[in-house]
């Protein structure tokens, strides 16, 4: 007889996760309130981040692009951050998230991400008017300086980081897809959820310093798709720290034609 060894595994995390809810009913994170992970007067306490900056020297900016001088050092284009990690309930729904097998929390923290995207398209809004016309200069040249992956949002492909094999038969779910899907199905985005392949199993990235952490990470992605054709990217993670993972996933996106590509993330670790 042939076992199913991934079958196996994930009905195990569903099973467990099933017995969590019989002990733990669901509760909100921040009062304790029933039904929900997040309440709703809990969700509304959590600050979304006030400006994105380049990731790599913090200098703020409108669209978490990386400023002229670090580019160079990234194949990503930037990151899109929704808050951050210090806060105490951001951190413990993704601990929750991810450590728990609390896969409900993943409706509550996109929520926090759409949030964030909805911003940024507010900020980067240009007058079509205004650009037909030729009167308004301005607009053409707030156009110039908006990213493609803003400027034309709704051709973005949503792609999640993916996890190794091992790691994905451990929790039973990417959380990276859960929040990938529901960006994607918010904006009615393309979703490509299997393409980019994690091939290796390495140690958890947030157990390592900067230096290891690039390390660690590189030769861990392979794209399994077609060419993507100057097809803008957002790929989605729920944290980011170094930006390691992110920019190793979008070298490969970028070495099979991808245009440009930008994390969206739940928090900034």
């Amino acid at each position: 007889m042939i076992v199913n060894k991934d079958f196996i595994t994930r009905n195990a995390s569903r099973t467990w996760a099933f017995f969590l809810d019989l002990i733990f009913p669901i509760e909100c994170l921040g009062c304790g309130r029933e039904g929900r992970w997040l309440c709703e007067d809990c969700f509304k306490k959590i600050n979304l981040k006030p400006k994105q900056y380049c990731l790599h020297c913090k200098k703020a900016n409108d669209f978490g692009q990386f400023c002229l001088p670090c580019q160079v050092i990234y194949s990503l284009d930037g990151v899109w951050i929704a808050a951050l990690y210090d806060e105490l309930l951001i951190s413990q729904a993704i601990k929750k998230l991810k450590y728990y097998f609390l896969s409900g929390l993943a409706d509550d923290l996109s929520r926090l991400m759409i949030l964030s995207v909805d911003k940024l398209l507010e900020q980067g809004r240009i007058s079509k008017f205004g650009l037909r016309s030729g009167v308004d200069w301005s607009n053409f040249k707030r156009a110039a300086g908006l990213p493609l992956a803003v400027l034309n949002f709704y051709d973005n492909l949503v792609v999640p980081v993916p996890l190794s094999r091992k790691r994905l038969r451990w929790r039973g779910f990417n959380q990276a897809e859960l929040l990938a899907r529901r960006v994607a199905e918010k904006y009615g985005l393309e979703l490509n959820s299997g393409n980019l392949i994690r091939v290796k199993h390495k140690k958890a990235q947030a157990k390592l310093n900067e230096i290891h952490r690039l390390e660690n990470i590189k030769n861990c992605f392979v794209w399994r798709g077609g060419n993507l054709n100057k097809k803008n990217i957002i790929l989605v993670d729920d944290v980011v720290t170094t930006g390691a993972t992110l920019n190793e996933c979008a070298k490969i996106l970028k070495a099979n034609g991808a245009g440009e590509v930008f994390g969206l993330v739940v928090a900034k670790g």
